[in-house]
């Protein structure tokens, strides 16, 4: 089969525990290996719909393939590289964003509008969506989408997280660049996202005491043999 794979460092592969080692091996090796053909545009530090958008022009030149291996990632990365990084995109694909205290609702709408974006390369190419649920999960409470054949709750099973977290590894320096950008109190986004904060506390505190994540914030390379099998078992 043929698969398409983007996302962020996650869907690149583990960083070199030592200097010099040879960077873990990802998804994309073990899928080679078992006999696919695989594209694979992730970029480390990569946002959901930054990737979304090189898909749209990465397909318009070829849109030969069998499945797209999306790692989703954090919504908050689209909110500074697109909504305060640059507005006339975010006129064009967030044109209802705004920030309010309630953080969950500002990450639906981002994500919804994510959504929308893939469900519209779904519409045009008909290449289904595998989902993996990477450095942050998909959010599962803004409606269905047709795009998503498969979904694998990944960082979940790694780390046997019972709930799906809205912020994982490191997010609050990205926190205080939109609080600042916004003009919000720390204090008062801190008070009204406490449960969240501390889950994604939790979170590096789980992955720095495993196996799983050799450098800490990424899976190791058998975790991507597993995946892989796991997504060519879905197809």
């Amino acid at each position: 089969m043929k698969f398409f794979i983007m996302g962020d460092s996650w869907g690149v592969g583990s960083e070199p525990v030592i200097p010099m080692e040879h960077r873990n091996i990802g998804i994309d090796y073990y899928l080679k290996k078992l006999g696919h053909t695989v594209t694979n545009i992730s970029a480390n530090s990569a946002g959901n719909f930054g990737q979304l958008r090189h898909a749209y022009y990465t397909l318009l030149e070829d849109n030969n393939y069998d499945r797209i291996v999306w790692f989703h990632t954090e919504s908050i990365r689209d909110i500074i590289e697109i909504c305060i990084q640059d507005p006339q995109e975010q006129q064009k694909y967030f044109p209802n964003f705004e920030i309010h205290a309630d953080f969950s609702k500002v990450l639906d709408y981002v994500d919804q509008q994510n959504y929308k974006f893939a469900q519209e390369l779904y519409n045009k190419y008909h290449i289904p969506f595998i989902i993996i649920d990477g450095q942050t999960p998909m959010n599962k409470n803004v409606g269905d989408y047709s795009f998503v054949k498969h979904n694998i709750p990944w960082i979940q099973t790694l780390l046997e997280l019972e709930v799906d977290p809205r912020f994982t590894f490191y997010s609050w320096p990205k926190i205080q660049i939109i609080l600042k950008h916004y003009k919000i109190s720390e204090r008062h986004f801190i008070k009204n996202n406490m449960d969240g904060l501390d889950f994604s506390q939790s979170i590096v505190t789980r992955a720095s005491e495993s196996d799983l994540f050799p450098d800490n914030s990424h899976p190791s390379t058998k975790c991507y043999e597993s995946l892989a099998k796991q997504v060519e078992e879905l197809t």
